[in-house]
């Protein structure tokens, strides 16, 4: 198409008007000028990503949150920050070993945490109970107990001889100061957490502990290595504490609601007999059970759990890099289980998942007992790591029904004492029965014992208000709209 010199001109003019910005009002927009250069009408995706990828990890604040709503999003992300030290922690018993450490000493880093527990939990329970400034307390609590960790770190730099005796002191010292945690953070979480949230979060929390536990630890059992001993464990012990600063800052900055005022005590204790004792069973029906059940159940696995490492490292010849991998499976394999087994809690309920679920707890010791070699046990880490989870979700939400609201604290401080003292005496006749009778029968026994707390739940179910499936649902729905990612 040909133009006279005037249209030519004219055209060059429109053109020159279109690229230099208007003075007066807007004009329309560039992109509609210019269709092949057009202009992000919204943010990149990629950045969006990341934003969501990070807020997998950190808070999601914003002005204007209800403190119930802050809570949430603190707790959901706060154990993420915590797994690069527990990923070192399950190397506690490794460490024990190669620093020498007798098949006593290890028994005793099982059994005596869970004595510190039975003598602390109830006096730290009371203590608690009603106070305003408990958080400080619990989360004060952690942050000391983290401190033996780096006092680990450090201590082969000072210490040159019995350092396993040393280190299992550490350990030991560090459980006595971690009472307040232990009385006080279950009846903490229930009262922010409502009931038809508590599957969801908890399942999500355990995830992403879960998921930073399967990356690190294999990574740390490959470091250890190559690593000279014991400057490996220094490293991780050291890194793991650090950041796990994070996770003491998330939980320092939780806002929970005041708690409940216990009932007034009665001045005049009433005298015991059979009639109180049966009142306060029947009143307490639920509970008592649930104390029962789970007390035979976890018999046979406090028996056979100092045994483990010191089969494998000195029976199976495992080394530390095995141990690792076996940790970073177990840990993936217990993320699928919760992202699973809290879709399944929502649909059938947390009563017939648990009589369900428990079903397979004495699996696991048996197949260490009867299997040959390292290898196969991955194939049964994998599968108890898949369904622990749905005995873990179902159990702890139905503990806490099945506690009073005014007293949580005080039951759930009881249930732990009781729990504990079977945690105390069980690894230690455990060890003894290692030495007697051979690892292979004590891991069989433990199986059967498991097996039998396992029926007890069919024979004495424990009943507790399930939540019903469309609140649980409406709650995630505003939870995705408001604080919640998941």
């Amino acid at each position: 198409m040909n133009l006279s010199p005037d249209e030519h001109v004219s055209n060059m003019q429109r053109m020159n008007e279109r690229s230099t910005p208007p003075s007066g009002p807007p004009g329309p927009r560039p992109d509609t000028l210019l269709p092949h250069l057009p202009l992000p009408t919204q943010p990149i995706r990629w950045r969006r990503a990341l934003a969501n990828a990070w807020y997998m990890f950190w808070p999601q604040l914003h002005a204007g949150q209800s403190d119930a709503e802050r809570n949430l999003a603190m707790l959901r992300v706060s154990p993420f920050w915590s797994s690069v030290l527990n990923a070192a922690i399950s190397f506690n018993s490794t460490f024990a070993v190669r620093l020498g450490a007798s098949n006593q000493l290890i028994g005793l880093l099982s059994s005596v945490p869970a004595l510190l527990v039975v003598l602390l939990t109830l006096p730290a329970a009371r203590f608690l109970e009603g106070r305003k400034d408990r958080l400080r307390w619990i989360a004060g609590s952690v942050f000391v107990y983290r401190l033996g960790y780096l006092a680990i770190a450090l201590m082969p730099f000072f210490v040159r001889e019995h350092r396993a005796e040393v280190f299992v002191a550490i350990i030991l010292l560090s459980q006595v100061v971690l009472a307040p945690n232990n009385a006080g953070w279950n009846a903490l979480l229930a009262d922010m957490v409502p009931p038809e949230k508590r599957a969801p979060l908890f399942a999500y929390r355990n995830i992403l502990f879960n998921a930073g536990t399967a990356v690190i630890t294999p990574l740390i059992g490959r470091m250890l290595d190559r690593v000279v001993f014991p400057l490996g464990y220094q490293i991780a012990y050291g890194v793991g504490f650090a950041i796990a600063l994070i996770n003491s800052w998330l939980i320092f900055g939780l806002r929970p609601p005041p708690p409940v005022a216990p009932p007034p005590r009665v001045a005049t204790r009433q005298p015991w007999s059979r009639q109180r004792m049966r009142a306060l069973a029947a009143a307490n029906r639920p509970y008592i059970r649930m104390v029962i059940n789970t007390l035979v159940l976890d018999s046979g696995a406090w028996l056979v759990s100092p045994l483990y490492i010191i089969y494998y490292l000195r029976h199976l010849g495992a080394s530390d890099s095995w141990v690792g991998t076996a940790t970073a499976l177990s840990t993936v394999s217990v993320m699928v289980g919760y992202y699973i087994w809290q879709k399944v809690i929502r649909q059938q309920g947390e009563s017939k998942v648990l009589r369900w679920t428990v079903l397979s707890v004495g699996l696991y010791p048996l197949a260490v007992a009867l299997t040959p070699g390292l290898s196969p046990l991955l194939v049964a880490v994998v599968v108890n790591g898949v369904l622990t989870p749905g005995i873990g979700l179902s159990h702890f939400n139905i503990l806490l029904q099945v506690c009073p609201a005014e007293r949580r604290a005080s039951y759930t401080s009881l249930y732990t004492v009781l729990m504990n003292a079977g945690a105390f005496v069980a690894p230690m006749v455990g060890v003894a029965l290692a030495g007697a009778i051979g690892f292979k029968t004590v891991f069989i026994i433990g199986a059967l014992l498991r097996t039998l707390g396992a029926i007890l739940f069919w024979v004495w179910p424990v009943q507790a208000p399930e939540i019903e499936p469309a609140a649980v649902q409406g709650a995630q729905k505003e939870g995705q709209n408001g604080d919640d990612d998941d």
